[in-house]
């Protein structure tokens, strides 16, 4: 059985902190204490949530402009050393055009894995490419018993409906979950979704991560 590990974390800080994380990689220049700033880009939202990305605009986490995420390419939670994992994103760059940053196992971003994008054109020519990029196996080390937020696929839904856990942790856990090992295995988080706990983009992320 997989152990539960513990979240000392207040949700809302930690949503301010990778904010704050992604801002600085992508070099944008932003007063986080001041009025609200940052890019916007319409176009780019309807293209990639229509293929499967979660917007930052709706999981409220869009005060320094728009992002996306890629959340099937999350890694497990124990696979970030040093560091948290994270999924491939796109960011609206504030001088035009798109930054990306490829999956992670600790939140540092190798340059060679960074780029940017002038034309939503060119951006959507590679987004094939980029959804199907994973972290090579061998830049990571998963433990012997794998920790996740919760014992089971059912109280991992309800930290994450009660704002005890950030979204791309809810991805990670219920991607990488061992449910063979629990009762209801992934009817646990089917039924999540059918009583309104798990948002519907955030469902079918996570199957589609499950069947990566």
């Amino acid at each position: 059985m997989p152990k539960s590990k513990p979240r000392k974390k207040a949700a809302a800080k930690k949503k301010q902190q990778r904010r704050e994380f992604h801002a600085a990689a992508g070099a944008r220049t932003v007063d986080i204490e001041g009025a609200a700033q940052g890019t916007w880009d319409d176009d780019a939202h309807e293209l990639l949530v229509a293929r499967g990305w979660v917007a930052y605009r709706d999981l409220e986490m869009d005060q320094l402009g728009d992002g996306w995420e890629w959340l099937p390419s999350q890694l497990p939670l124990d696979a970030g050393v040093g560091g948290e994992p994270g999924p491939t994103t796109v960011f609206a760059a504030a001088e035009g055009g798109y930054d990306v940053e490829l999956a992670n196992p600790n939140g540092s971003v190798d340059p060679d894995r960074a780029g940017h994008y002038d034309t939503l054109e060119d951006l959507a020519a590679d987004l094939d490419s980029l959804e199907a990029w994973r972290v090579p196996a061998d830049e990571y080390v998963l433990p012997d018993v794998p920790a996740f937020s919760a014992d089971t696929p059912w109280a991992i839904c309800q930290l994450w409906a009660g704002g005890m856990i950030d979204h791309w942790e809810l991805a990670a856990d219920l991607i990488h979950f061992p449910y063979e090992e629990t009762e209801e295995g992934f009817a646990a988080v089917e039924r999540a979704h059918r009583t309104g706990l798990i948002p519907a983009q955030l469902y079918a992320a996570i199957r589609a991560g499950r069947a990566a």
